[in-house]
């Protein structure tokens, strides 16, 4: 499997006397790596990560060869999925807290 990640800064201008924004990082899975490709290029529309034509042919390029699309802070990632490792959370008895 495959996941396409979005990394943007989303900006809430619900109230206009105090807009605040807040880091965003939003992961959709895919089957295929054609699949997760296609969407990636999709995403290359946003405003924020759209320039002009021929940036347009560069960060489709970036994506097909290094998986990894970024101008400024915003960037569209692929990768592949890994199987997650286990994760074994232990107790300390014996340890005093410093605090």
């Amino acid at each position: 499997m495959f996941a396409v990640i979005r990394h943007t800064f989303d900006i809430n201008l619900e109230d206009e006397n105090n807009s605040y924004g807040d880091w965003k990082h939003i992961v959709w899975l895919f089957e295929t790596k054609i699949d997760a490709m296609a969407y990636a290029i999709t995403l290359l529309d946003d405003p924020l990560l759209k320039a002009n034509a021929e940036y347009m042919e560069h960060a489709i390029e970036m994506l097909h060869e290094k998986r990894f699309w970024q101008i400024g802070r915003e960037s569209v990632a692929i990768g592949k999925i890994a199987e997650s490792p286990t994760i074994v959370y232990e107790e300390y008895e014996d340890e005093k807290s410093i605090h």
